[in-house]
């Protein structure tokens, strides 16, 4: 078997538009880096949400916040062979972020996150993101 993993790259470049997108609320960038039927699970949820809903959770939640600065990700996509069909194709991308909070009232806060994805054509197919929910 053949596997890989490497640092730049289209689907780094993928990973780093979504981010980028994400920092600065530009929901519909954020949108086109996602598969229509994406699916998106933070935090141990049991049941995964749609990509399109969780960005509409998102606007809610930034409702409060002046800004969000994702700083420098380190990001890697890694490639592994298989047999399996269901994930022929796809790479696995893996975003370390900090993502400084800046609140409406001037509040500062820091949130190390990790990131999962799946991406297959130029789309991430899904999520799965752990962060430190305080």
């Amino acid at each position: 078997q053949t596997s890989s993993c490497v640092k730049e790259g289209p689907e780094v470049d993928l990973m780093k538009k979504a981010i980028t997108a994400y920092g600065t609320g530009d929901w519909a960038t954020l949108s086109s880096c996602f598969s229509d039927t994406a699916k998106s699970w933070h935090n141990g949820d049991t049941v995964a949400m749609k990509m399109s809903d969780r960005i509409e959770m998102f606007k809610q939640q930034r409702a409060s916040l002046e800004s969000v600065d994702p700083g420098t990700p380190n990001l890697e996509v890694v490639t592994v062979e298989t047999t399996d069909e269901q994930y022929k194709g796809i790479k696995w991308g893996h975003a370390w972020v900090t993502f400084t909070g800046k609140s409406k009232t001037g509040e500062v806060s820091k949130t190390l996150t990790f990131a999962s994805f799946a991406i297959k054509d130029g789309k991430i197919l899904w999520e799965q993101v752990i962060y430190d929910a305080k």
